[in-house]
């Protein structure tokens, strides 16, 4: 790791504030896409993570819900229910492979087909709106530099990299505390 007389002078290496890091950053930016693409997709009752499924289903075909579940990087409960409210809507079939009868195969229905062309009409003028006034290589090394934190994010999934308090310990931490009115005191317990 890197000493902190090693970093650039202009670049601190360890924020302090929650605000000045990486991955609050990156929070900022999602949550300001999903609210430009939510304004446009409330009125089918849609939200950011069921556009991005209807316009992944129009540029595959079919998939899997397995394979959306890899491709968003969410839970299954969470493709589960934008599913279900989809198929609802019915702008996506739902049929079991041949192969595999636990597998359910995807695909846009006419409407479904519609929409997730005004999704991806959507998702690319935010694409292009975003690199309008940025240079091929900021845009370049715009891109490595998400793919590399990316690649890195993927790794960090499967490590316990902070230890955290046990719920037991922070439960009885709180637990000797009795709010009174606007005071907290701290009262010890028998």
């Amino acid at each position: 790791m890197p000493s902190h007389s090693s970093a650039p002078p202009d670049l601190d290496p360890t924020p302090q504030q929650l605000e000045d890091r990486i991955t609050f950053l990156v929070h900022t930016v999602a949550a300001r896409i999903a609210a430009v693409g939510n304004r446009h997709f409330r009125a089918h009752d849609l939200n950011h993570y069921s556009a991005r499924i209807l316009v992944l289903l129009q540029q595959h075909e079919e998939l899997r819900a397995g394979e959306l579940v890899d491709l968003l990087v969410l839970p299954q409960s969470t493709i589960s229910s934008q599913l279900q409210a989809l198929h609802a809507k019915r702008l996506i079939r739902r049929r079991r492979s041949r192969r595999d009868n636990r597998s359910v195969i995807l695909t846009l229905t006419p409407a479904g087909m519609e929409l997730a062309r005004d999704c991806d009409g959507l998702s690319l003028r935010v694409h292009h709106a975003l690199l309008d006034d940025m240079s091929e290589r900021e845009q370049s090394d715009g891109f490595a530099f998400l793919r590399k934190v990316n690649a890195r994010l993927l790794d960090l999934q499967t490590q316990a990299i902070h230890p955290f308090h046990e719920p037991a310990q922070l439960q009885r931490m709180a637990d000797a505390e009795v709010v009174v009115g606007p005071l907290t005191r701290k009262v010890r317990k028998p």
